[in-house]
Parts: C-alpha cells; structure tokens; sequence
C-alpha cells in the first residue's frame, strides 16, 4: 500500500507541473510589441480590410524564411496596374514584425491586398499578403507548432517512422513473443483508449479543415489550450489533445509497471508505430466518405479486443496485480484457480 500512494503521489506531482507549465505557456505571449508612430491614420484605411481576415493591425508576426523583401513607399493605383517604387529594404530569418496597415488595390493582378509590416520605427514597408503569409508565421509557439506539424517534412518523416517501428517489431516478434497493442495487449484500458482518441482527433482535424477552414484560419491566428472558449467541434478537438497527453502519460506509467524494462520499451515503441500508422491511414483518406467508415470500423474494432481479450478479469491473490486469466501469476508466480 505504501508503494501504490507513493506512486499516485508522483502521479499527482507531475500532473501538477504539467499544468502549471501549460498554465505558462497559455498565459505567456512571446510577442514582442513595436511602438509605431503615426499609424492611426493608416489603420482608418484598413478597417474594411482587417472585417475580412483573421488578423489586423498591431498583430505580430515572425519571419521564418531566409528573408522578406519589403518596399519602402505605399503601392499607388494607377490605371495601367500598380505603381512600385525601386526603393526596397529586408527583414530577415527570426525578426519580428507587426502589422501597421492594410490595403487592398484591386488593379493589382498579382494579388490585390498590401500589408504595410514594421520592424521597428525605422524599418517598415510594404508587401503582398501572399508574401507575407508564406514567409512569416504568427508570432506564436502554438500557431508555430501547428506549422510544424502540417509540414511535408514531418509527414514523410512519420512514414519513414512507421516503416522502421513496423520492420522492428517484425524481427523482435520473430525471436520473441512481446506484448503489442491490440494483438498481444497489457490489462489496461490507456494504450486502447489512446489510439482511439488519436483516431478521433485526427478525424476532426480533417473534418475541420475540410467542412469548416475559416475556424481552422481563426484558431491558427489566435491559438489557444482552453478548449471551453472555442466552438463545439475545436472544443472536441482540444479535447481530444488534451485526453491524448494524458493517456499517453499514463501508458507510459502503466508498461512499466505492468512489464520488464525492455519489455515495456518494446511494448512503448509498438504502441507508437500503431499511432503512426492510424495518422498516416486517416491523413490519407481524410478527404473521402472511406475515412469515416475506416475510423468507426477502428474504434468498434479497438474496443471489441480490449474488452475480449485485454481488459483484466481477475485479481492475483498474492500480489494483487490485474490478471486476464486464472493460473499462474507472471508477476509473483503464484497459482490462482
């Protein structure tokens, strides 16, 4: 009894640490405030712009690319198109800037929205919002996550991640028959309960995106962790997150006590390599009716084997750990009938 208090009492602290690091980062904003001069008369001319995006003037963004070019006069309509002035300036890879204005000129054939950015009093210009938008991400480390996560990079990365967990889980199982999520499960309900939570948060990740952008588009620009402020599906979504950071805690806490270090490191690993795999199914499908059928067919799937086969029946008389069937204890090798 000692050990199972001391064990919930470390469960408790971290949680804790957990939420005060959480509550930092919500609380915190890395956004660095320029102080411009004489931009009122400019934001008059943006207000029509700003009702139609997600941001406006006095929000901050980051550059991330190499550098952004910038031109130093207000564009100017003209009827032959637009007039640009050789005079240009850059900002470069980690400055921030703010937005100080935004215009639209509609002779413009390349894109007809300007914004006017500023680095500081001294360096500010003019761009077009495609440029803009490319090149800089919110000045944000939730929006610069997500950007993160949404790269090519990171996709092919969790391929590569799929086919190198699924080849050595192929060669441990050849030699040795370890425990693996669904197949050969541990008697706890978390590494069930995960996968299905992943699958349905990337179920309304895509759903979000595909039925709903403009609350994608408003989220990206002014990111939040409290899913109560949000409309139902985000709420779900952040939900969903939330829930997945948990569980994931606690399978970690659950395999390894529960199982031998290398068995739990096994164990751990398979669980990733299916979490993997069910992203990579859902990205890909996530555009047709299949990944709505293939995603109900994996939570009935998910949940029939946790409850047939791994859900835990019984109780060692000895040492007490959860058994799924009577006979000889794994852990402390009594005989329970």
């Amino acid at each position: 009894m000692p050990a199972v208090r001391r064990r919930y009492r470390y469960w408790l602290h971290g949680l804790f640490l957990l939420a005060m690091c959480v509550q930092e980062v919500a609380c915190t904003s890395s956004s660095h405030p320029i102080i411009l001069a004489n931009i009122e008369a400019e934001a008059a001319d943006s207000a029509s712009s700003t009702l139609q995006r997600a941001y406006g003037v006095g929000y901050n963004f980051v550059i991330h690319a190499d550098s952004l070019l910038l031109q130093e006069d207000r564009p100017m309509h003209w009827c032959q198109g637009v007039a640009e002035t050789s005079d240009s300036l850059w900002v470069r890879h980690d400055e921030r800037i703010v937005v100080a204005a935004i215009t639209v000129i509609p002779e413009d054939c390349v894109d007809s929205v300007w914004v006017k950015v500023a680095r500081d009093q001294f360096t500010m210009g003019w761009t077009h919002e495609h440029n803009l938008l490319a090149d800089a991400w919110p000045d944000d480390p939730i929006s610069y996550f997500i950007n993160i996560f949404s790269s090519q990079h990171v996709f092919w990365f969790v391929v590569v991640l799929v086919c190198m967990l699924a080849m050595l889980e192929l060669i441990v199982w050849h030699r040795r028959r370890v425990r693996m999520v669904l197949v050969h499960d541990i008697p706890s309900a978390y590494p069930t309960f995960l996968t299905v939570t992943l699958v349905v948060a990337a179920w309304l990740y895509a759903y979000i995106q595909h039925y709903v952008p403009h609350l994608w588009v408003q989220f990206y620009f002014h990111p939040t962790l409290n899913p109560l402020s949000q409309p139902a599906v985000l709420c779900a979504f952040l939900f969903c997150v939330w829930a997945m950071v948990l569980l994931a805690l606690a399978s970690v806490e659950n395999a390894f006590s529960l199982l031998s270090p290398l068995d739990s490191v096994l164990y751990l690993f398979a669980l990733l390599g299916v979490c993997a795999a069910l992203y990579l199914v859902v990205s890909l499908t996530a555009w047709s009716w299949l990944c709505h059928l293939l995603c109900l067919a994996y939570i009935l799937f998910a949940l029939y084997r946790y409850f047939r086969y791994a859900r835990a029946r019984y109780f060692c008389g000895l040492c007490h750990r959860k058994l799924q069937q009577k006979g000889k204890c794994p852990y402390c090798g009594a005989i329970n009938e």
